[in-house]
């Protein structure tokens, strides 16, 4: 019975430790736009209003090195965190596919950058650019998914903030890529704000999902415990009834 509950409980620890990893992968993203952001207007001009974030591990950045390394850290961390997901959904399916199609889209995403980069604004086009394009519009149901079925999962104020999530990365998402129409004439005003808008919609709901999900893994924690404590107590007081009588 002891090595029982110790197994359930290194169990539960390492889905704590899963979900955990979505909360620093969502703060990893934010630092790391903001860092490397800064960091290439220092060799060139680079707007965090007009252009996105893809241009900061595009062909030609002074930043590719440093953003891919920071992007490929953050997908494996969601990766983690989609395992997490999935192992605490227990009998809650809609929340199992959570964590399913979050590993999907993580597993378009890993390759996104380091192989399929943007060019450049002064560049010309190639097929990484038409492979960047295709994998994020391939990327975006599985994520839009996720979110929708996060809603389902839970009831109350997370599954307002999903919709509101939703309509957030679609709307602004929408914005963000029509801007693409004045690129080659280098005139793509508030793509990049509207992107980050967007982008930063997710990474908050990575990081709330993971407090909800590692809440209700501890309340879950709690009643097993309480719930082998009487047990426990009732083994224990069974034999002294007997030897009573």
């Amino acid at each position: 019975m002891v090595d029982v509950i110790s197994g359930v409980w290194r169990s539960r620890k390492t889905t704590k430790a899963l979900l955990f990893a979505g909360i620093v992968a969502a703060a990893l993203y934010v630092v790391g736009d903001v860092v490397s952001g800064l960091l290439y207007n220092a060799s060139r001009p680079y707007s965090f209003k007009d252009q996105w974030i893809s241009e900061l591990t595009a062909l030609g950045s002074p930043v590719r090195p440093l953003m891919v390394a920071i992007l490929t850290v953050d997908n494996l961390l969601l990766a983690a965190f989609a395992v997490g997901v999935w192992r605490a959904a227990g009998q809650k399916r809609s929340l199992r596919w959570v964590g399913a199609l979050l590993l999907a889209a993580g597993a378009i995403t890993i390759s996104l950058h380091p192989f399929f980069p943007m060019s450049s604004r002064w560049m010309e086009r190639g097929f990484t650019d038409t492979m960047h394009e295709t994998l994020t519009f391939v990327w975006l149901p599985f994520a839009i998914g996720a979110v929708a079925l996060s809603a389902v999962a839970f009831r109350g104020w997370f599954r307002l903030y999903s919709v509101g999530t939703l309509l957030v990365m679609t709307g602004f998402g929408i914005a963000s890529g029509s801007a693409i129409q004045g690129l080659e004439q280098n005139d793509t005003p508030w793509a990049g704000a509207f992107e980050r808008f967007s982008a930063y919609a997710l990474m908050l709901w990575f990081a709330l999902l993971a407090v909800i999900v590692l809440r209700r893994c501890f309340t879950e924690a709690t009643e097993e415990r309480t719930i082998d404590v009487r047990h426990t107590r009732v083994q224990t007081s069974r034999p002294s009834l007997a030897g009573r009588s």
